[in-house]
């Protein structure tokens, strides 16, 4: 009898790896579930408070509470100020899995026709993504999804748009962008492709939605709240030392590009919270604060500048492949960007995650340079964690920022796919329409239903 490969022993198996990672997730869901009961290990009892400051007419900036956030992020948590924020913490416990079911979702109708797949291929594929963002997607269910929901929002209005449902997409992206300021680069993107009214229509819903607090606080009062918050962001972004930022020194948990380039180009001061003490620990070059922070600033100028050219082809058709790789270089370049990435706002990673393995598993071919980079990511990412090697040694390789490299990684990737659609689209005029095959749309359905 012919030995069985790897291969045929897992499709031989395959109801009982299904049953078995559905089963795990659900055990991690109880297990947060109940982390939440016995306590309050998440951010939400912060945005809860937000909401009853606002509620109660409280000054919704007190002695800095939840500065970083704009005012409307406390006004539509003011919808739980009569609710016990224990209680409130529980009920809106569900949100990470509608918005988890909404992404794919978004995700998989966006992709059907460029990287189609089996109904048994779709769950595999999605399952490898989720265990690829795993560390962050087990991470905001604590937030109860807040910020996977953001990230939903975002492809939401992606897919409303492609459908030519600009308004309604608009209010998504609006919503977001009102709840907080990063999503405002899917606004930036829709602006650098000359998408006039999905830029227009997120402009104003935006602005609605950011004033609406008003109904709430009045005029006055509004424009005393929206002020101080404005003035401790700018004075933040103006910050000319890179290694400090919005919320004064940037903490090592901070996974964002601008402390990350610091880190390389500057030395911490001793006192400095996310320098540790330890002979792993190495010194990098030595710029003083003020020429680190030019660096810095040019950098990451000269990088986004770099993206823009690489994306600036106006939209012929908005089913073309080029915008997935585009919109998933967004999602990831929002966490780079961002002032403050936490581990929990790095479920943006995901939808760039999910496109780099269906388009693989869709076309059955990863290349050896995929794979290796999978292999480090992993480890980088998913073993070299506090569960496996401890708290010390976590933080020591944390001051080398290796998930944020890791996710420069990604984008790099995401950029590379997009040059290469282009390079096998050169013979065509760029982003035109190609002549629709009648019996393309039939074959895809036949395909999705075996």
């Amino acid at each position: 009898m012919k030995p069985q490969t790897v291969k045929e022993w897992f499709a031989s198996r395959q109801h009982h790896w299904k049953r078995a990672f559905i089963s795990l997730g659900i055990i991690i869901s109880i297990i947060q579930f109940l982390r939440i009961i016995r306590s309050t290990p998440g951010d939400f009892p912060l945005h809860w408070k937000s909401g009853e400051m606002l509620a109660t007419g409280e000054f919704l900036y007190t002695a800095n509470h939840n500065y970083p956030y704009p005012p409307f992020w406390g006004y539509v948590h003011s919808i739980l100020a009569d609710i016990p924020m224990q209680t409130a913490y529980l009920l809106i416990y569900p949100l990470f899995f509608i918005a988890l079911g909404l992404l794919i979702w978004c995700l998989d109708r966006l992709c059907e026709k460029h990287f189609p797949l089996k109904r048994n291929l779709f769950f595999w594929t999605t399952v490898i993504a989720i265990v690829l963002s795993s560390r962050y997607l087990v991470r905001d269910m604590l937030e109860c999804g807040v910020n996977l929901a953001l990230v939903a929002f975002s492809w939401l209005s992606v897919y409303l748009w492609r459908e030519k449902r600009e308004f309604l997409g608009s209010l998504f992206l609006g919503f977001a962008m009102a709840l907080k300021c990063t999503p405002s680069l899917f606004w930036a993107y829709f602006i650098l492709k000359r998408e006039w009214k999905m830029a227009a229509f997120t402009f104003v819903a935006a602005v609605f939605f950011t004033l609406s607090p008003m109904f709430k606080l009045g005029y006055t009062e509004y424009k005393v709240t929206l002020l101080h918050w404005s003035n401790n962001v700018l004075t933040g972004l103006q910050e000319t030392d890179p290694s400090r930022g919005i919320a004064g020194e940037v903490p090592l948990s901070n996974m964002s590009l601008k402390p990350t380039l610091a880190r390389f180009v500057m030395h911490l001061p001793p006192e400095h919270n996310a320098r540790i003490d330890s002979p792993l620990y190495i010194d990098f070059l030595d710029f003083s604060p003020q020429t680190a922070g030019r660096i810095v600033k040019f950098t990451m100028l000269f990088c986004l500048a770099l993206v823009a050219w690489t994306f600036r082809k106006r939209i012929q058709d908005r089913e073309d492949e080029r915008v997935l790789w585009e919109c998933g270089a967004i999602s990831a370049l929002i966490l780079l960007y961002s002032p403050v990435t936490w581990g929990q706002h790095c479920v943006g990673i995901f939808p760039g995650i999910y496109l780099l393995t269906r388009s693989s598993v869709s076309h059955q071919q990863i290349s050896t340079q995929l794979k290796t980079s999978i292999g480090v990511y992993v480890f980088v990412v998913l073993v070299l964690n506090r569960s496996f090697i401890g708290k010390h040694f976590t933080e020591l390789i944390d001051t080398y920022h290796l998930p944020t490299l890791a996710f420069t990684g990604i984008v790099v990737f995401l950029i590379n796919r997009h040059r290469q659609v282009n390079q096998s689209a050169q013979h065509m005029i760029p982003f035109t329409k190609p002549e629709s095959d009648p019996g393309s749309d039939n074959l895809s359905k036949e395909q999705r239903a075996a």
